[in-house]
């Protein structure tokens, strides 16, 4: 059993602070040091979030009305995928569970026995209302668009009383006799102390001195992005509550709207698509709105750390792994890793089965996320090099199997042959990217008639629209609410 007093987190960015912010709250009795290098490195692609982003933030202390104007909130229903598996077509990925045409008949499973109506605006949540209006339920469940490094120095001067940081560059590591760490020697001439370091240095992963590294690029296919910041031009039609993620001949784009510009990005593999090539092509795709020396080049192989804790080092965000951008990932990965870390050491202590526990839940975590993010990429009709790449190298997981058959057999039990089926990403958003990306799709046994199946499906659709339509704001309209709200400074667009 080894007990805890002192937390090291190491590393400067989003990963490390949204760490010490949920260690700070919930274990005060505990001294948390912060150590970043002089001079910071952002990554900065992660900005857009899912569900769990306001929960985890509540779980640290930190109200919406707190911090959604200064790290330059939007909100996000949803991700769009323009042109996915083929030109015009869109798959719509709904963050909310299917409403009920009625009781005990999910929208999804009513929509299988009318497969004539669009799948997306008849079957799945809010199409509509979010995309063709640009209407925004502040009423639901909702994720963000944020600023990354706003939200990092709103972290930072939320924890100043609370943490220790430490500006420094980390210079060595020493270790017991039993490789664990004992202490940091830095380059201003400290030596830090710790019962457990948490790495949160990146892709180096300074700390973890074995990593059992799993390496995804026969799995995963993209590994390189540049990545830029756009300037609104129609900040009322550009500002859409959603993310777009749209398929290009290259790979695809990612367009997130923050308050005052749009985040955007260019995912490809470099050795089809050069850099050059890749910088010339966004930059035309943007119209000349961002210019290549403004660009930022990111590049990865994909992969995760096995040993995700490792002795008395954790690894947390880039450190532990890395997948790729599609369905903003990154920030549940990290928020999930450290809520696990936490239930393992509250009673300020740990033993090696709260290691293996830990390692094991966050491999699952990995996975069933590879799985779901890989299943994007299947059904391609494309044909420019990147994408007849893909075809040719990627094979189906067993979830996306498991969840193929259900859809054609829902009647049926069906074996399960992957483990523990579903977790972050459920049944319903695996169904939702499946049935649109056309896969066969038998109608659900309901306890109704074809003909009363088919009413109920328009008419839910029709009340759908009209009680969005009436009483949910168009997003542009919310976010100058509170713009007006807080006095904040108008927003300045791009020229042409």
């Amino acid at each position: 059993m080894k007990s805890l007093d002192e937390i090291v987190i190491v590393g400067g960015g989003s990963a490390a602070w949204l760490a010490a912010a949920l260690l700070a709250h919930n274990t005060p009795e505990l001294k948390i040091t912060v150590i970043d290098k002089e001079v910071g490195t952002p990554v900065g692609v992660g900005e857009g979030t899912l569900l769990n982003f306001e929960i985890y933030l509540k779980r640290c202390g930190f109200s919406v009305d707190e911090w959604f104007t200064e790290v330059d909130a939007t909100y996000k229903t949803a991700i769009l995928f323009p042109n996915w598996d083929k030109e015009g077509n869109d798959i719509w990925h709904p963050f909310f569970e299917p409403r009920s045409v009625a009781d005990g008949m999910p929208q999804v499973d009513a929509w299988t026995n009318c497969q004539q109506h669009d799948f997306r605006e008849y079957g799945s949540q809010f199409y509509d209302c979010n995309v063709t209006q640009d209407r925004v339920d502040l009423n639901q469940p909702l994720g963000y668009h944020v600023d990354a490094s706003k939200l990092v120095v709103f972290i930072k001067r939320k924890l100043k009383d609370k943490v220790t940081f430490i500006q420094s560059e980390m210079v060595s590591i020493n270790r017991d006799s039993n490789q664990y760490v004992k202490s940091l020697v830095l380059k201003n001439g400290q030596t830090v102390t710790g019962d457990l370091f948490i790495d949160c240095t990146g892709f180096k992963s300074l700390l973890n001195q074995a990593p059992k590294r799993v390496n995804l690029d026969s799995r995963l296919f993209c590994d390189t992005a540049i990545a830029g910041h756009v300037p609104y031009i129609d900040r009322e039609k550009e500002m859409h509550p959603y993310v777009r993620s749209e398929a290009v001949d290259h790979g695809w784009v990612w367009n997130i709207p923050v308050r005052t510009r749009i985040g955007s990005g260019l995912v490809f593999k470099r050795s089809i698509t050069d850099i050059e090539e890749a910088k010339d092509y966004f930059v035309k795709y943007w119209d000349n709105r961002i210019q290549k020396e403004n660009l930022k080049v990111i590049d990865w192989t994909p992969f995760y750390n096995e040993n995700f804790w490792h002795e008395n080092v954790v690894s947390i965000g880039l450190a532990a792994g890395f997948i790729e951008p599609l369905e903003s990932t990154g920030l549940v990965l990290i928020m999930e890793g450290m809520a696990l870390l936490l239930g393992r050491i509250r009673d300020h202590r740990y033993n090696d089965g709260d290691i293996e526990l830990y390692n094991n839940v966050m491999k699952y975590y990995y996975e069933e996320t590879i799985d779901f993010v890989s299943m994007h990429y299947a059904k391609s009709t494309r044909t420019t090099p990147f994408w007849n790449y893909v075809k040719e190298h990627r094979v189906p997981s067993e979830r996306e199997i498991y969840y193929a058959n259900l859809l054609k057999n829902p009647d049926k039990l069906i074996p399960n042959g992957c483990k523990d089926v579903g977790s972050y990403f459920s049944g319903e958003s695996w169904g939702h990217w499946l049935i649109q990306l056309g896969y066969e799709v038998a109608p659900k046994k309901l306890p109704a008639d074809k003909q009363t199946i088919e009413k109920l499906v328009i008419e839910t659709h029709t009340r759908t629209e009209k009680y969005r339509g009436t009483l949910s704001p168009k997003h542009h309209e919310a976010i100058e609410r509170l713009e007006a709200l807080h006095n904040l400074p108008k927003v300045t667009q791009a020229m042409r």
